[in-house]
């Protein structure tokens, strides 16, 4: 389908990390929209986009596609602004972590000719911005995709859709609105009310004494980081995907009130049925699949694609003394190379290890 002209609205982590993997691919033209000026010279240092702009409309009318890259509450507002704009047969798509609200608003109010699709790519990091972006962010992770109801596979708006979704090296995943936000519900945002839950709880406890969030370290950490968050973010996903949230919220309450009936009534075996229950479903978590979730003590580094090229990485860590616990391949374009995750022992080992990569010009960072 050509190399179609993308404009990315919201170049950080997920849209610098689009725009470089799509130009590495050579599978578009990328057009970078901006706030302010100043920011477009970062963009193009570390090759997100091709060229920047202050201007929506400029690049609205310019696009194929537009992208938004945004804030979940800014995404209907500025894609229903750069509609208008925009040339018949162009697509608008995002990368926003809800659907169902976003869906419904453009799909009953974007003019005649233009479509849109639901996105959200499974992957993402802590960090932020675009100095984080990462070409190889989306390899091999699951790409969401929500097209309008009787779309069909041979429709040109979707055929260029998977076109880009596939040059990320991701895989495309087709679902409902209403499907991908209770699994996201499930799986990331009731997870992350869970752990700042847990943060408030022990904060109380500690009565204004600190003894008891001095001794929260270790696990308690690691199992409440993601409450880590910004509040802002995270109060935009949970207003815009209220009725999957509370339903699982309500199966997480339910689910509570068993361990805490089995407690009360000292019932060691329901009890242990309970944990034992837990177990084996987490048992059954592919180990080597990517979710949206990361694990806690990791690194990323970007190598080469050439023999030798992971052996070098291990080595130098090993002559430091650093034991890895866990090594992945977490993404690769054969011919150019690929980012690793490593995961060590703590948070010092990670900080060692980075300044050890560092000095021998690797590219990571911490995860």
């Amino acid at each position: 389908m050509g190399r179609p002209k993308v404009a990315v609205v919201g170049v950080g982590l997920i849209g610098g990390s689009l725009g470089m993997a799509w130009r590495r691919a050579d599978a578009a033209e990328v057009i970078g929209v901006f706030r302010r000026e100043e920011s477009i010279a970062e963009s193009l240092a570390v090759g997100a986009i091709d060229r920047g702009t202050t201007n929506l409309a400029e690049a609205a009318q310019e696009a194929d596609v537009l992208v938004l890259c945004t804030p979940v509450r800014q995404i209907v507002p500025l894609g229903l602004q750069a509609a208008q704009y925009m040339k018949p047969g162009a697509i608008i798509t995002d990368v926003g972590s809800t659907k169902s609200d976003i869906c419904r608003q453009f799909w009953t109010e974007l003019p005649d000719g233009v479509t849109f699709i639901g996105g959200h790519p499974m992957a993402g990091s802590e960090l932020t911005g675009v100095a984080a972006a990462d070409p190889y962010l989306f390899e091999n992770a699951v790409y969401c995709l929500t097209p309008p109801a009787g779309m069909t596979a041979e429709a040109p708006p979707w055929r260029l859709a998977l076109q880009l979704v596939e040059a990320t090296g991701a895989r495309s995943l087709q679902l409902t609105p209403e499907m991908h936000d209770l699994i996201v519900a499930a799986v990331s945002h009731v997870p992350h009310l869970t752990a700042a839950a847990l943060v408030n709880t022990v904060a109380a406890q500690d009565a204004g004494e600190g003894c008891v969030l001095q001794l929260a370290a270790g696990g308690f950490r690691d199992t409440t980081r993601i409450a880590g968050g910004s509040e802002t973010v995270w109060r935009d996903i949970c207003m815009t995907n209220q009725t999957a949230i509370l339903q699982v919220l309500r199966l997480l309450q339910s689910e509570l009130r068993r361990f805490e009936q089995a407690i009360a009534a000292a019932d060691e075996n329901g009890l242990e049925s309970l944990l034992a229950q837990a177990r084996e479903a987490r048992a059954a978590i592919p180990a080597k699949k990517r979710g949206l979730i990361s694990a806690v003590h990791e690194l990323t580094v970007m190598i080469v694609d050439a023999p030798g090229s992971i052996h070098r990485v291990t080595g130098l860590l090993a002559e430091a003394g650093l034991n890895i616990l866990d090594i992945e391949i977490m993404r690769v374009r054969e011919g150019e190379g690929g980012t690793l995750r490593l995961a060590l022992a703590g948070e010092e080992a990670v900080a060692q290890a980075l300044r050890i990569l560092e000095a021998a010009d690797y590219t990571c960072r911490r995860r």
